[in-house]
C-alpha cells in the first residue's frame, strides 16, 4: 500500500456539502412519493391481497437504492432509505411507526450489498443483489411485525411472499433504479453537480 492511499481513500469517501444537499432533497422527494404510495398500497392490498402485492414492495427501496448509485460513498444508502422513512413517518404514513422500523432495516442491507462491493461495482448485478437484500430484510421485519405477521400464516404464504418480496426487491428495486439512475447520469451536468465516479461494472 502506498503512503498516499489512505489519504485518497478519505478524500474518495468523504461527505461533501452537495452529497448532504442530495441526500435532503431525495429523502425529501421519496419521503413524499412513499406517504402517497403508502395509500395506493394499501388499495392495492384490498384488491389482490397482501401477499400478491408483494410484487409492488420494491418501490420502498427506491431512496436508498438511488442516493447511493448517485453519491456511491458508505452510509448513503442507509440515509436515504431512513431519511425518507422519517419524512414519510412525519406525514402520517398509514402503517405508523413501522415504517421508522423498514426503513432502518433495510437500509442497512443496502449498506452491506454496497460495503461488500467496496463501493465501487454499481452494475447490474450489484444493485439486483442489493434489491434483493433488501426485500428479504422486509421480509423480516413483517414476519413478526404487524399488520402482516407472517408467523401465523400458512408455509405456503409465507414461501410466496418471500419469494414476492425478494423479486420485487431486486426487479422494482435493484433494476429500475439502476435504470434511473444510468438515465440521470448520463446528463452531464448531474453527473458533474453530484461529483460522481466511473465505477466498476457500470
Amino acid at each position: 500500500m502506498t503512503a498516499n492511499q489512505p489519504d485518497h481513500l478519505f478524500w474518495a469517501t468523504r461527505w461533501t456539502v452537495i452529497d448532504m444537499v442530495a441526500l435532503v432533497v431525495t429523502a425529501i422527494a421519496l419521503g413524499v412519493i412513499f406517504y402517497l404510495w403508502g395509500w395506493v398500497f394499501q388499495l392495492l392490498n384490498r384488491l389482490v391481497g397482501d401477499i400478491v402485492s408483494g410484487l409492488f414492495r420494491g418501490v420502498w427501496y427506491w431512496a436508498g437504492l438511488l442516493l447511493a448509485f448517485a453519491i456511491r460513498k458508505p452510509g448513503a444508502a442507509w440515509l436515504g432509505q431512513f431519511g425518507a422513512a422519517l419524512v414519510q413517518y412525519g406525514l402520517g404514513a398509514p402503517s405508523g411507526m413501522l415504517v421508522l422500523v423498514l426503513g432502518f432495516v433495510e437500509g442497512l442491507a443496502l449498506e452491506v450489498v454496497f460495503a461488500w462491493a467496496r463501493f465501487n461495482h454499481w452494475g447490474v448485478v450489484a444493485m439486483l443483489v442489493a434489491g434483493a437484500l433488501a426485500g428479504l430484510a422486509d421480509f423480516a421485519v413483517n414476519l413478526v411485525a404487524p399488520p402482516l405477521l407472517l408467523v401465523h400464516r400458512s408455509g405456503g404464504e409465507i414461501f410466496a411472499t418471500l419469494c414476492l418480496m425478494v423479486i420485487s426487491g431486486a426487479l422494482v428495486g435493484g433494476l429500475v433504479c439502476k435504470l434511473l439512475g444510468d438515465r440521470l447520469l448520463a446528463v452531464p451536468a448531474v453527473r458533474n453537480f453530484l461529483g460522481t465516479p466511473v465505477s466498476q461494472g457500470e
